[in-house]
């Protein structure tokens, strides 16, 4: 398979990154930053193109991986190298699927995706929409396969994109503020930035890793960790008195609706 990533900034050029490992693949990529889009050629083995068009006419699956506000100028050069048996691949935030249909004249099929930023390291989060009639039993499978080389996928209705946007897309930020909350603590209390920074950030991978492999609810292990009339209990109940649930869930419903704005 042959695929085009219009856009090699941190995302895209994550994904290529981990696609530059796969077998019997060919990648493409067009950037307006040259120079960095030939550093990643070299890193990778992409080919770079000169075109939109180009790399349209190249490409298997063309994978938009560009800002929402950069793809008008995209079309009228990718409309003419379209087919219907190639597909259109968007990690573009906020572009329904009936925006990118209407778009490119439903030429041929699209599918929705977006990735969290721990694809970096082959770690991420991906969404997948597969709401499109017309893609064939073939890409679906390619296209989820093409992900999961960077981390676990999940196919989702577009509906429920806003959902994954909102937890999960936005989610690496938050749980870094809190990482840098904890490490500004130890610091106040004492103890060496540095020293501090490497304890939380083994805390956090620790307490992931528990989550992660333990069959026990995460209730259960959080009451792991409380002794009556302890220092857990004591801090935890500060939270509960301050509505720290609460504010965290309000939160994420402010990165919801505003999801859906951009929608």
């Amino acid at each position: 398979m042959k695929i085009g990533f219009i856009g090699t900034g941190n995302m895209g050029g994550a994904i290529i990154r981990a696609l530059s490992e796969v077998d019997d693949i060919t990648l493409y990529g067009l950037n307006k930053t040259r120079g960095k889009l030939e550093e990643l050629a070299q890193e990778t083995g992409l080919i770079p193109c000169r075109s939109v068009q180009e790399i349209t006419e190249k490409s298997d699956f063309i994978v938009l991986a560009v800002k929402p506000q950069q793809v008008h100028g995209i079309w009228p050069e990718m409309i003419p190298a379209l087919t219907k048996e190639k597909c259109l691949v968007s990690i573009a935030a906020g572009l329904t699927l009936s925006t990118l249909k209407e778009s490119t004249q439903s030429i041929c099929p699209i599918i929705r995706a977006m990735p969290n930023t721990p694809v970096l390291i082959k770690e991420g989060v991906t969404a997948i929409c597969l709401d499109d009639a017309t893609i064939s039993e073939k890409q679906k499978k390619f296209i989820q396969d093409l992900f999961r080389n960077s981390g676990d996928v999940h196919v989702l209705a577009e509906d429920q994109f806003d959902v994954f946007t909102a937890v999960i897309g936005s989610g690496p930020a938050f749980i870094f503020y809190l990482i840098e909350t904890m490490i500004e603590s130890g610091v106040e209390l004492g103890l060496h930035r540095d020293i501090s920074s490497r304890m939380v950030k083994k805390l956090f991978s620790g307490a992931s890793l528990m989550a992660e492999h333990s069959e026990e609810h995460v209730s259960m292990l959080k009451e792991m960790s409380i002794a009556p009339a302890g220092t857990t209990i004591a801090a935890l109940a500060h939270f509960d008195r301050t509505a720290v649930r609460g504010n965290i869930m309000d939160a994420i419903r402010m990165a919801y609706d505003r999801s859906m704005e951009l929608g």
